[in-house]
């Protein structure tokens, strides 16, 4: 951009599995492969062991203000391209978990994907644009979308205009009470059991 190349990479883990079905873990901005405490790894053994689907797990590096959408859409094009490896199948359907930006951002950008079906978007930072999320998620044709938010949230304040969307589209919100933006103590638990009990079941 402007005569400006960037350099990056970007982590990736997969755990493959034999499945019509890639879950893609999605963690806040400069978030880790594994998350706080293995979070993601622990999530990912969980639901591959309840439900048999395969796992890509990334990071979520900062790159630049300009690029907020780099690192997903690098990870989506990457199990498409690379499904049948992935899950053993030649088709798919993706499924996201995503966090804070990530979530904002997965928000903005699924519609564009019609191999993503659910969505389950914990705390999306609404702060990178109420109006981005609402237009990405009134264009989202999959099944479902799950909205999580803690009841102390900076973001909690707008889930009334996420809420808006919920009588044309499948939105489902959920508040949980006493939660914070991290999930932070004895409600990390409830983050990690969050992907099985929304996107499976």
């Amino acid at each position: 951009m402007n005569g400006v190349t960037i350099d990056c990479s970007l982590d990736i883990a997969i755990h493959p599995a034999d499945s019509k079905v890639v879950l893609l873990t999605v963690p806040g901005v400069d978030g880790s492969i594994d998350g706080y405490e293995n979070k993601y790894v622990r999530i990912a053994d969980s639901v591959q062991e309840q439900h048999g689907t395969a796992i890509v797990r990334i990071a979520n590096p900062f790159i630049t203000s300009y690029h907020w959408e780099s690192n997903i859409r690098q990870a989506v094009n990457y199990i498409l391209v690379n499904t049948e490896e992935i899950t053993g199948n030649k088709d798919a359907e993706i499924r996201i978990m995503a966090h804070s930006a990530g979530a904002a951002v997965v928000a903005q950008i699924a519609w564009e994907y019609p191999e993503i079906t659910r969505l389950l978007l914990i705390n999306p930072a609404t702060k990178l644009g109420i109006d981005k999320i609402q237009y990405g998620l009134s264009e989202f044709d999959g099944n479902m979308i799950t909205v999580l938010f803690g009841s102390e949230d900076p973001s909690v304040g707008d889930v009334d205009e996420i809420a808006k969307l919920s009588i044309a589209k499948r939105v489902y919100m959920h508040i949980l009470e006493g939660v914070d933006h991290n999930f932070s103590g004895e409600s990390l638990e409830a983050f990690i059991a969050a992907p099985a009990l929304y996107l499976f079941d």
